[in-house]
């Protein structure tokens, strides 16, 4: 399976519409939509509060501009789409190239020192450097993953694998009583749902739980992903959820 044909199913049923100012002629049995239109249905329908869809718009407009073609040139070298690296880099440090944790990970796409050297980041405060690694590293979540049922399986499972770390995944996998390509992502959500930090030696923040910050991190990317795809506005296609 090609990488890029793994997201066509993020957008739960949503049409996708035409490029901005443009009244390019469809088929006549396919239904026009502006972007404007198709915009403000997903945001509309967005699982997101209302401060949380703002202040993406907002840093959409100051921040994303920026760096808008080191996304999409990262999607390209990596053969992934621009739009799913745009939300995981917002997920993770909302486009802030000086963004560091608590846990000693830095930049717009919040690498790890031991990522860092695996992807040949040297400067993870670099924008550039960041991108390339971030999306470097997500690019092999993705092609080593053997987990998954679906496609949507799979990509929540990687995307799981980017937040907690591939050994975790594999491990948690490996007490799935189901061959690899029967799993789905629930399967791993059951386990993530009572996995403490202490379980994978890594930290609890506040009684929040480590699995539950994995989970609500796959969700959260899909969610920003969508407004993504909004911004972008690609062409009317039907595309089903992962979740």
């Amino acid at each position: 399976m090609k990488k890029r044909n793994i997201f066509n199913f993020f957008l739960g049923m949503v049409l996708v519409g035409t490029i901005v100012g443009c009244d390019q002629k469809k088929e006549a049995d396919q239904p026009i939509f502006s972007c404007e239109e198709n915009a403000n249905n997903i945001y509309q329908n967005s699982s997101l509060n209302n401060f949380e869809k703002s202040k993406f718009s907002r840093l959409l407009n100051e921040k994303f501009v920026l760096y808008e073609d080191l996304f999409k040139k990262a999607g390209e070298d990596n053969n992934l789409e621009w739009e799913l690296l745009a939300a995981i880099s917002f997920q993770e440090s909302q486009w802030d190239p000086k963004a560091k944790s608590n846990m000693g990970v830095r930049g717009m796409m919040m690498v790890t020192l031991e990522t860092a050297a695996i992807v040949g980041v040297k400067n993870r405060l670099d924008p550039e450097q960041s991108i390339n690694g971030g999306s470097k590293y997500i690019a092999t979540m993705i092609e080593k993953n053997i987990f998954g049922k679906s496609s949507s399986d799979q990509l929540a499972i990687s995307l799981a694998s980017y937040n907690l770390g591939p050994t975790n995944i594999i491990n948690i996998a490996q007490g799935i009583n189901k061959e690899p390509d029967e799993m789905i992502w629930q399967d791993f959500v059951n386990v993530l749902e009572n996995l403490s930090g202490e379980d994978v030696n890594l930290r609890d923040v506040n009684g929040y739980k480590r699995g539950h910050q994995t989970i609500d991190y796959v969700h959260r990317v899909e969610d920003y992903y969508k407004l993504m795809i909004a911004y972008s506005c690609k062409d009317p296609i039907y595309r089903s959820s992962f979740l």
